[in-house]
């Protein structure tokens, strides 16, 4: 599936002081500051899947923290970390980078190739030599911090129509039954640059939709925003991959952790967006 040769890092590229600490010591503190102001843990048998906002950690970050902070008592082999395109750099329905392992200040993180030679056998997963997507990297120290070991298999979603989130999800739920315990993640933020307000009312009724575990009523809901030029979702492909996975692994709820828009942390109302955390499971 992959090219040979010596070993091959993804370099970290929003550890810039701005999306997140390029210090590892500073990284540390805020990762377990964002950690520590949690709520209660949701009761679930059984953590399938996460949703986790990717915005800069300054205004994301307290409630990414509550999505990871789940796992701190558990253990799992590898993380399926699925997140969208921004920029359009991902030539395919489904990529990922030809690298053994992707960076962070806190350390390298081993790419789960048996993981993803599985995938393989359902759904073409296209190999970049590079990437400039933010959405799978931001999460990592998150993890990083919460897991002591595992291993990563970073998908970017070039396409998030209905078929694709479904065939995916399809093949991650194949593969999760032949490769030991693993974690399923989405990364998306939820409304883009509404007045606080409104950014509020709009991400309840998509919420809804995550939280019923509708993965095609949400992708009918988004793209229905999207034709009227209302961004409600970047990441709704994942999120809805990850339910399709989740509900053929045997989920049956999921429980909204935190809610907030960037308001929260920032003054500016008139043009804010919004985020949550979400945990699926039994």
């Amino acid at each position: 599936m992959r090219s040979k040769g010596e070993q091959k890092i993804r370099q970290s590229r929003f550890a810039d002081d701005r999306w997140y600490s390029s210090s590892k010591s500073q990284l540390q503190q805020d990762i377990q500051k964002y950690l520590g102001d949690t709520p209660p843990e949701p009761e679930l048998a059984d953590l399938i899947g996460l949703v986790a906002p990717h915005a800069g950690h300054f205004f994301s970050g307290h409630v990414a923290g509550t999505a990871f902070a789940t796992l701190i008592s558990r253990a799992f082999d590898t993380v399926i970390l699925l997140g969208p395109d921004h920029k359009g750099a991902a030539p395919a329905d489904i990529s990922t980078l030809d690298v053994d392992a992707w960076r962070t200040p806190l350390g390298d993180i081993p790419i789960d190739w048996e993981m993803l030679d599985t995938l393989q056998r359902d759904i073409e997963v296209r190999l970049l030599s590079t990437d400039d997507e933010h959405s799978l990297e931001i999460e990592l120290p998150f993890l990083q911090m919460t897991l002591s070991d595992f291993k990563l298999t970073p998908l970017m979603m070039g396409d998030q129509s209905p078929q694709t989130c479904r065939r995916l999800g399809q093949a991650m739920a194949r593969a999760i039954r032949h490769n030991g315990k693993t974690l399923l993640v989405a990364s998306s933020d939820l409304s883009h640059f509404f007045d606080d307000e409104t950014a509020r009312r709009l991400d309840e009724a998509t919420l809804r939709f995550v939280l019923d575990l509708d993965a095609e009523g949400l992708i009918e809901h988004v793209e229905a925003a999207r034709r009227r030029r209302e961004p409600l979702a970047c990441g709704a492909g994942p999120i809805a991959a990850v339910i399709h996975a989740a509900k053929a692994l045997g989920a049956t709820r999921a429980h909204l952790l935190k809610y907030a828009t960037s308001a929260d942390v920032h003054p500016r109302k008139e043009s804010v967006v919004g985020y949550a955390a979400v945990a699926i499971g039994k």
